[in-house]
């Protein structure tokens, strides 16, 4: 699999990938930014989902994760 694609949200707690699988479609994964920890700092990107439905065109992967960016972050995502 390979990240195709890479798309933050306006406050950048948000990220959406896209993947291109090995069979050549395509899925999505949403990841929220942690910083557990100030005094160790602590940080990393968490998945909040992973990859549940199958897309056929890379087109419709990137409207489709930045719907699923929308929905999580509930930011504006032009």
């Amino acid at each position: 699999m390979e990240v195709i694609k890479e798309i933050l949200s306006p406050s950048k707690e948000y990220k959406v990938e896209i993947i291109k699988r090995h069979d050549g479609l395509y899925t999505t994964e949403v990841f929220m930014w942690f910083n557990l920890d100030e005094e160790y700092a602590y940080e990393y990107w968490s998945p909040i989902t992973q990859g549940l439905s199958l897309i056929d065109t890379e087109t419709r992967a990137i409207k489709i994760g930045m719907e699923q960016l929308k929905e999580y972050s509930g930011e504006s995502i032009d």
